[in-house]
């Protein structure tokens, strides 16, 4: 295990189904792709039983933290809608969306489109929130401009390049080359971070009045989110973005057919 809490096994694609899906990938993340993606619906399936079953033990959780002052709003107004537009939500909309913007730029290669399009998509979907919800719309103004900002760097180095000769070129490409060295080597700090943002923004879906003691429960009330968050990371990883994108349209359905029977 290095200092930066990879195993060394990292190195090759994981193998087994339980290997390549199992939850311990929160602890270590790591870019590997799944050893044979022809697997995936198997390695979805569990992923969507794993996520269902964690997401129903964490709701007790959730419940309990949020007897310090949330109220869950998103039901009700969810159901206001008409079935079908529900439906749209729940299964295209959401999914897509969050999937865009929290898991589109997770991959070994840095790449600073699909930061860019994450960060623009989630200011534009989650701006307005407020109490940690304003922690993360910040985050995602500083994706756009940093990602803005490497982009420009990187057209000005290839422009220096052929006219102020290869040493001084390679001197105006490391900001990008060193954000994309750090981002291939320490896959944790994406994945957390985008896995703590997804739970989250979350938290919009509760009226909450903010004070020392709904700030500290905050993440125990959206633990589901999050709990589910890191089983569409794995999909992402392991098998592609349209893995992720599927697993987290059915968790989605399964959720909303059993909110909208029990109603």
């Amino acid at each position: 295990m290095n200092d930066e809490g990879t195993s060394p096994a990292d190195a090759g694609a994981p193998g087994g189904l339980w290997s390549t899906v199992s939850p311990g990938f929160g602890a270590y993340p790591d870019w590997r792709a799944a050893a044979n993606r022809r697997h995936w619906p198997g390695g979805l399936a569990l992923l969507f039983v794993l996520g269902l079953g964690g997401a129903l033990a964490l709701l007790a959780v959730s419940q309990l933290a949020a007897r310090t002052g949330y109220e869950h709003t998103l039901p009700n107004e969810l159901l206001e809608l008409p079935v079908v537009r529900q439906f749209l939500v729940v299964a295209l909309q959401a999914p897509v969306v969050e999937e865009l913007v929290f898991r589109l730029s997770l991959t070994a290669r840095l790449h600073l489109g699909a930061l860019a399009i994450g960060g623009a998509l989630g200011l534009l979907f989650f701006t307005g929130g407020d109490g940690p919800v304003m922690v993360v719309t910040a985050l995602f103004a500083l994706i756009v401009l940093l990602s803005g900002a490497l982009w420009i760097q990187s057209l000005v180095a290839g422009v220096a390049r052929p006219e102020a000769g290869a040493e001084s070129g390679a001197g105006l490409s490391t900001w990008r080359d060193r954000v994309a060295r750090w981002w291939a080597a320490h896959p944790r700090w994406p994945v957390w971070c985008s896995i703590a943002a997804f739970g989250i923004v979350h938290l919009a879906n509760y009226d909450v009045t903010w004070s020392f003691a709904t700030v500290v429960v905050a993440p125990l009330v959206v633990s589901p989110q999050i709990w589910l968050g890191l089983m569409f990371t794995i999909a992402r990883v392991r098998y592609g973005w349209w893995a992720g994108l599927v697993l987290h349209a059915f968790h989605n359905l399964a959720i909303w057919s059993v909110t909208s029977a029990v109603s």
